[in-house]
């Protein structure tokens, strides 16, 4: 069996977030310290090139040990993207008031600052590939605040 194959560009994206979170956790030296993987299996599992992939359990394990790292959760953002789904995280814990308004406020500046994106990106008439990525990081950015305003109404 040859060691190089051709995966598909998603494939390889997916490929790369592996590495990150690999190297959020440490690099593949701790990966294997901790889980017992070979270095260079996880070596493997992040190459572009190579049909090597992450069991459920090391990503999940791995996602667990390096949450608030840059691009958490990686593999799971990737899935969520491969999907056409917007990943957001949940707030946990008891709310209080104060907090509730406080999110009611980003909500609203949220929801402010996608429109005005979008009236601005609109005054053309068109979108150019620009201004659909700006905009939608805006509604993105608008969908995550109400998530976290409804989880914050939802706590007990």
């Amino acid at each position: 069996m040859a060691r190089t194959v051709t995966l598909t560009p998603d494939e390889q994206a997916g490929k790369a977030a592996f590495k990150a979170l690999a190297k959020a956790f440490g690099g593949q030296e701790a990966v294997e310290a901790e889980f017992g993987v070979r270095q260079q299996k996880v070596s493997d599992m992040g190459l572009p090139n190579v049909a090597e992939f992450p069991t459920l359990n090391l990503i999940d394990a791995l996602e667990e040990r390096t949450v608030g790292y840059p691009g958490w959760p990686h593999v799971t953002g990737w899935l969520a993207r491969r999907r056409g789904c917007v990943l957001v995280c949940v707030p946990t814990g008891e709310a209080s008031a104060e907090d509730i308004n406080g999110a009611i406020a980003v909500l609203s500046r949220e929801h402010g600052d996608a429109l005005a994106t979008l009236l601005t990106a609109m005054a053309d008439k068109q979108l150019t590939p620009r201004e659909r990525e700006d905009v939608d990081k805006e509604l993105t950015d608008t969908i995550e605040a109400a998530v976290r305003l409804r989880a914050l109404i939802r706590a007990e």
